[in-house]
């Protein structure tokens, strides 16, 4: 059974940032992006920067991690020391949480449709939801571009991480916009902020030529708020969103369940082998 870590949303405590493996430099720095309100208004980006001490001859492959207070939050040092040639970036946010609830929904979750405006998020009317169209190129411009500032990366091998929504981003991304990474993981998406569009990712755009995925989910996953038992599988949604990838031509899925984990487990679970396939997909 996987080890449950502590509840999501809490402080991140981000030890890695004061005890750095003998491997990696690990750096921290605020990016603000200005950008008009129907494309969400402005942001300060945190970037976690573990930059290998090897040098690796024509680029470090490189893993960008959404969520990043989160993701560095669970890194740890002895993963980061197995794969000493491997770049990894946090694409965060400027806060203590572990997540920005906010500011992570209106990026990472789809448009109803390309070109669609910002709309309130269906679930929490507060906040504004569909900009993973206007955060694509914020990740793959300026903040790229400020993560390997002095930091020489194979553009040929970059892959993109996302956890629950982040693993919606990460869907929209390489449905919609393949070159943007070589390789991406999946973990847990959220496809039950809206069924139809992840289906619609899926089945009506199209992927890169043998684009590799990881897609993975625990078995004991349901939504915080569900007041239901505790499940003995996975989401069905979540395994027909699987499967209808697994037909798609030009998609290498490797999928993966993890026994006894829910929904927050499957971030710390997902890492050894998301950093096996940056580093050596």
């Amino acid at each position: 059974m996987t080890t449950l870590p502590p509840r999501a949303g809490r402080e991140a405590e981000l030890a890695i940032l004061a005890h750095p493996p003998r491997s990696h430099i690990i750096q921290s720095r605020d990016i603000r992006i200005d950008a008009p309100p129907e494309h969400g208004g402005a942001e300060t980006y945190r970037l976690f920067i573990a930059r290998p001490r090897l040098a690796v001859p024509g680029g470090y492959p490189a893993l960008y991690m959404l969520d990043g207070n989160a993701a560095f939050d669970f890194l740890t040092g002895a993963l980061l020391e197995a794969h000493p040639g491997l770049a990894v970036v946090g694409i965060g946010y400027a806060t203590g949480q572990q997540f920005a609830r906010a500011s992570r929904i209106r990026d990472y979750s789809p448009p109803a449709s390309l070109g669609a405006a910002l709309l309130p998020d269906p679930h929490h009317p507060a906040r504004l939801a569909g900009g993973a169209e206007n955060f694509l190129p914020r990740l793959v411009g300026p903040l790229r571009d400020a993560a390997e500032a002095g930091l020489p990366v194979d553009p040929a091998r970059r892959t993109l991480w996302g956890h629950s929504f982040g693993g919606l981003f990460s869907l929209f991304a390489a449905a919609t916009a393949p070159q943007s990474f070589a390789r991406y993981a999946m973990i847990s998406p959220s496809i039950w902020w809206n069924e139809a569009i992840a289906r619609d990712l899926v089945d009506k755009t199209g992927f890169a030529a043998s684009t590799p995925i990881y897609f993975a989910v625990g078995d004991r996953e349901k939504r915080g708020n569900d007041p239901g038992p505790e499940p003995t599988a996975p989401p069905a949604a979540t395994l027909a969103l699987r499967d209808a990838l697994a037909r798609r031509p030009g998609v290498d899925l490797r999928a993966e369940i993890f026994s006894g984990a829910i929904h927050i487990a499957s971030l710390p679970a997902s890492l050894p082998r998301t950093l096996e396939l940056a580093g050596h997909g």
